[in-house]
């Protein structure tokens, strides 16, 4: 994945979780990550923590983080809103796939977003796997395949080639479970409302019926 891929986006980024429905989006995600995200112990590496939206919440949840993304411009807002708030981040302006030999062992391991891009995702899993203290946890959050947002950002890579999502790949459930990661896994699902939902309250009332298939899949791992 080219480093400069997510520069270009890094200063707008967060304007997405401003609207009505990208803080929407963000809350039901979050609440289905804090339900699964279990460390056994405080020590967690992040991986693609781009401008920080979730290193602030667990800096301030008193983990001892290290976080890491591809995008020197994305990690620099991170760094600043860690800096803000007076916490302390070992941080890593690499390419995940490149620094296996320099991880350490951790109780958790938390990728948000990051693992539609990478490549090879079962094999990069797999060792992340054993970086993995006993009853610790790898969790993931991605986009759904085959679903209303996947396909919404499949048509902005279309119509938009440059668009980061035309290096996307977004995996189903079923495809998911076919990887061969290691310990026991649990799939979480969130995001029941597409991108064009008319308003916050009808995005509210999708999302407590669970009548569709769900665009948001969180896969988590455990060490026995």
């Amino acid at each position: 994945m080219p480093i400069e891929l997510f520069d270009p986006i890094a200063e707008d980024y967060d304007n997405w979780y401003e609207t009505e429905i990208g803080r929407i989006a963000d809350q039901v995600e979050r609440d289905l990550v804090v339900q699964l995200f279990q460390p056994s112990g405080l020590k967690i590496l992040e991986i693609g923590c781009g401008t920080g939206q979730y290193t602030t919440t667990l800096a301030k949840q008193g983990y001892q983080i290290t976080a890491v993304d591809i995008s020197e411009k994305m990690m620099a807002r991170a760094r600043e809103k860690i800096a803000n708030l007076g916490y302390s981040v070992k941080w890593l302006n690499a390419d995940i796939t490149q620094i296996m030999d320099q991880l350490e062992q951790y109780h958790g391991i938390l990728s948000m977003s990051a693992f539609e891009f990478i490549p090879n995702p079962e094999e990069i899993l797999a060792r992340l796997f054993e970086h993995i203290e006993p009853k610790g946890c790898l969790v993931i959050g991605v986009i759904a395949g085959e679903s209303p947002w996947s396909e919404f950002y499949g048509r902005k890579a279309n119509t938009k080639p440059e668009s980061v999502f035309a290096h996307a790949r977004f995996y189903t459930e079923f495809e998911i479970r076919q990887w061969e990661v290691g310990g026991r896994l649990k799939i979480g699902e969130a995001l029941y409302f597409p991108p064009e939902v008319s308003s916050v309250d009808r995005a509210l009332t999708l999302e407590k019926q669970k009548n569709t298939n769900p665009n948001f899949l969180v896969a988590k791992w455990v060490k026995e």
